[in-house]
């Protein structure tokens, strides 16, 4: 086999595999065939039994015996292929045969062995001419007996054999047509690889300007590339031998070739030029044969330890040119060595070092002179170190000063915010304090306000009523402030009506302009879109603070115009300038900056002449910065002034829905159930305040309304009496003693959950109005929220829309 050519390998191969193909193919086809004339036997055969079972059945009937015998011995003539036919009783008692003078016991026995009673059996049993097949069918059900009949497997075995012996040519055919393909497929296949291998010899013999003639895409044609490639690559490297030993002429270093033995074999320009001898003076010549002070002879030492070390490098030396001069040299010799690793030259490269010499004697000179200045340097340098010792002992008592500074400015700094911290909890809760007497004294007045009085005590409840709203207003202004210096200014952005709000600001204020018969104007530009995003309570806010301002100082007939401007969109954002232009005293160009200040107003007899506490400027300002807008003032004394501010607003998604707005107590107008009382009906309503006196308003606010009122003074109270009685509403003061407001109200609610109670509404009552201070409520369970000091208006207002049938003024 190794001696066969890859054709014959390749041809062989596919013919031994068509044969094992074709082998396999008639095992399954004999096995497929065998299985097929098998069942045919059966077929046949169970027809001929059932046959003879019918017509056996009048001889057995009638016991003739003769008849039977001569049934079965003419159909076994008439049917070469049936080997023996014989009839039992029920008994298995032989009847009659046609096994002549030698009865085959043993294939009655097997069959009885193996027969199922009175059913049709088809059996494969052994004899010594080979397997036979027994068909059996009984007789009437088996009552007559049954029929067996016998066929040789030869039958099949012949007729399959016939089968196969029709079907060789067509396998001859087919394995000679493989065969031939296989030759043809072998011969496109070695082709290309012969003519690779012819390629290759020449290749190895030198020949590189023929390349190989294989034009096919797949592996071998790539590999026929890749050898003419490297073909060319070779060529290109072979000719370029002449350009190296150019470039190596070309070098400034001398290079010199040595055999092992000691025979200069050649040398590049360099060295030539360098020491003035020809090339034909060097080349061929041994070592020895030069002087002792030569550029070969001296460098023999370092030629030894090159062979013997493979390489030495870094070697000085002096060589002596043609003229006599000498040369400072640097060489270093390599040996190269072939594919067994022996020596076959040694290469020795040289430098001419006479300018690195010259170089190195002027850095000796220079380095002696460094030396010179280094010891001048050492004694400056000493000097100026105790000079320094000194300067540096001031600095380190001048840093300890500096750090202790900076402590003392942080701890004054600290000292500073804390203050400030302290200070503005010391207002919030002071406002809160003074929140609470507040509630009296407005209350009082108003529940006063309805009742006949003289003038004395009209004018009394006026300045009573005037003075509270001052002192709230003022609270209000602390509040503000300390929030805003603590940095809890908080901005709510949701979307609200502009007319509306604007509306509700010259609603509000429009009483005190028209008492100093005050012409007060809005004026709206058409393009101002109507619904915008932002804080609605910040600029209803600002806007009530510039208009109080410009109220308090218009005097009597004048007036005041309020305007409302939009610009072009802006990222997103709209643009809103508010101009509120009034006719009043004006301020001085010299104190317009300080007119923002906290507690500042331009002049102190304003504070005696108009009162204020100077805050509402203040925080106007801050609150308008909070909203990422601007406000400016242009005043003339005597003319009047312009405060301007410019906010920026966001679009609304989508129009808010009708009855979406959230129920509040300050604005907005609350749906009045129509419904009445039953009569006799009465509601249960808990009180929950740790002010006595805030408890009296209370009950003298609904003195004559049909509730029920139960009181308690902290949450602890109200607890106790929830879980005794049921209520329709609980009015939940927030901030008390024992047990406060938000923890007796989830209390409530948890109470309401565990036992399944109908959920009660509750309303918080607190001094606190800010967004965030309503949604804690909220969240602490609370159903609304009233703020302190509260009017009966407002009382009555939340009562009716929760109680159904209150009445509300």
């Amino acid at each position: 086999m190794r001696s066969l050519s890859l054709r014959r390998k390749f041809v062989a191969g596919t013919a031994l595999l068509i044969l094992l193909v074709g082998g396999a193919l008639g095992i399954l086809v004999n096995h497929e065939l065998h299985n097929r004339f098998e069942d045919e036997i059966h077929k046949r055969g169970l027809s001929i039994a059932r046959y003879i079972a019918q017509v056996s059945e009048v001889p057995l009937i009638t016991e003739n015996s003769v008849s039977l015998k001569l049934l079965v011995n003419d159909y076994r003539k008439i049917d070469s292929d049936i080997e023996y036919i014989y009839i039992v009783n029920p008994r298995q008692e032989l009847i009659t045969h046609t096994f002549g003078n030698h009865i085959r016991g043993d294939l009655i026995s097997q069959a009885q062995l193996n027969s199922a009673g009175s059913n049709e059996n088809f059996l494969k049993l052994d004899s010594s001419e080979g397997p036979i097949y027994n068909i059996s069918v009984p007789i009437q059900g088996g009552a007559l007996g049954t029929v067996h009949i016998g066929l040789y497997d030869s039958i099949v075995q012949k007729s399959v054999h016939g089968v196969l012996i029709k079907m060789l040519p067509f396998v001859l055919f087919i394995l000679v047509i493989g065969v031939a393909a296989a030759i043809a497929f072998a011969a496109a296949i070695t082709r290309p690889i012969t003519l690779l291998t012819r390629g290759v010899q020449r290749f190895s013999t030198g020949k590189l300007d023929q390349p190989i003639a294989v034009t096919s895409m797949d592996e071998i044609g790539q590999l026929a590339a890749a050898f003419n490639d490297m073909t060319d690559k070779l060529r290109s490297t072979t000719v370029s031998r002449e350009y190296m030993e150019k470039m190596i002429d070309s070098m400034n270093d001398v290079l010199i070739v040595i055999s092992p033995e000691g025979v200069v074999q050649s040398v590049n320009r360099a060295y030539c030029e360098l020491f003035e001898y020809p090339v034909g003076d060097i080349v061929g010549r041994r070592i020895e044969d030069f002087g002792e002070n030569d550029a070969p002879l001296c460098m023999y030492p370092a030629f030894k330890r090159a062979l013997s070390d493979g390489r030495v490098q870094g070697i000085e030396c002096s060589c002596r040119k043609s003229n006599g001069e000498y040369i400072p040299m640097l060489f270093s010799m390599a040996v190269m060595k072939d594919d067994s690793y022996n020596p076959q030259a040694i290469i020795c490269a040289a430098q001419n070092i006479s300018n690195l010499k010259k170089v190195q004697a002027a850095l000796h000179k220079k380095q002696t002179e460094m030396e010179v200045i280094n010891r001048n340097l050492e004694q400056i340098v000493s000097s100026r170190t105790a000079e320094l010792a000194i300067g540096n002992e001031g600095l380190r008592l001048e840093v300890a000063e500096r750090k202790k500074k900076t402590e003392e400015l942080q701890a004054a700094r600290d000292a500073a915010e804390s203050a400030n911290k302290a200070k503005s909890e010391f207002l919030a809760n002071m406002s809160h304090e003074m929140r609470t007497p507040l509630n009296s004294i407005i209350g009082g007045a108003e529940y006063l306000d309805g009742n006949m009085h003289t003038p004395e005590q009209e004018r009394c409840l006026t300045m009573i009523r005037q003075a509270g709203e001052s002192l709230l207003v003022l609270i209000n202004d602390l509040i503000d402030m300390s929030r805003i210096e603590a940095g809890q200014l908080e901005i709510i952005k949701r979307p609200f009506d502009l007319p509306d709000t604007m509306e509700r600001v010259m609603l509000m204020l429009g009483r005190g302009a028209d008492k100093k018969q005050i012409q007060l104007i809005m004026d709206m530009a058409p393009e101002v879109p109507r619904l915008l995003v932002g804080d609605q309570m910040r600029l209803h806010q600002v806007l009530v603070n510039l208009l109080s301002n410009a109220i308090k100082f218009t005097d009597i007939n004048g007036s005041i115009q309020v305007s409302v401007a939009s610009s072009a969109e802006q990222d997103g954002q709209i643009p809103v300038t508010f101009e509120v232009r009034d006719t009043g005293i004006g301020i001085e160009q010299h104190k317009l900056k300080m007119i923002f200040e906290s507690f500042t107003q331009a002049d102190a007899s304003i504070t005696r002449r108009y009162g204020g506490s100077g805050l509402g400027l203040a925080i106007s300002r801050k609150l308008v910065e909070a909203m990422n807008g601007t406000i400016k003032v242009e005043s003339t004394p005597g003319v009047g002034s312009i405060f301007t501010f410019t906010v920026m607003f966001g679009k609304p998604e989508k129009l808010p829905e009708s009855g979406s707005e959230t129920h509040t107590t300050e604005s907005g107008d609350v749906a009045v159930p129509d419904q009445p009382f039953a009569a006799g009906e009465t509601k249960r309503i808990l009180l929950v305040d740790d002010s006595q006196e805030n408890r009296v308003l209370m009950r003298l606010l609904l003195l004559k309304m049909p509730f029920v009122l139960d009181e308690a003074a902290n949450g602890q109270e109200a607890l106790d009496l929830f879980e005794k009685n049921s209520y329709d509403l609980i009015l939940m003061d927030i901030q008390m003693p024992v047990m406060d407001g938000f923890t007796a109200t989830r209390m409530i609610r948890k109470i309401e959950e565990n036992s399944d109670r109908k959920k009660t509404t509750i309303v918080a009552l607190t001094a606190h109005a800010y967004e965030s201070d309503i949604r804690a409520c909220l969240e602490a369970g609370c159903d609304d929220h009233i703020a302190k000091p509260f009017k009966k208006k407002t009382v009555m207002q939340c009562l009716s829309s929760h109680i159904r049938g209150i009445p509300y003024e």
